[in-house]
């Protein structure tokens, strides 16, 4: 063993008992992190529900959008129409 390892094993079985807890929290939160990692309808939900909040305190933006989708749309339409 090194002199690094020495210093962080538990010299007591009051200091285990604190490590293993601290472990099984980190393992714990660990855990739930991969577990929404995987959850990807839930992440879809919640980066849609970030969207629409975020469309809600600034419109303008999406407004924007709209508009130069619609003015795509019409001067497809008008080529179209000419050819």
């Amino acid at each position: 063993m090194s002199g690094k390892e020495k210093a962080s094993f538990p010299r007591d079985a009051e200091q285990a008992r604190v490590d293993i807890e601290l472990t099984r929290q980190e393992l714990g939160e660990t855990v739930e992190a991969l577990a929404h990692k995987v959850n990807i309808p839930a992440r879809a939900k919640e980066q849609a529900q970030e969207v629409a909040v975020s469309v809600r305190r600034n419109p303008w933006p999406a407004a924007g959008g709209g508009a130069a989708v619609l003015a795509l749309i019409i001067l497809l339409i008008v080529r179209r129409s000419r050819t």
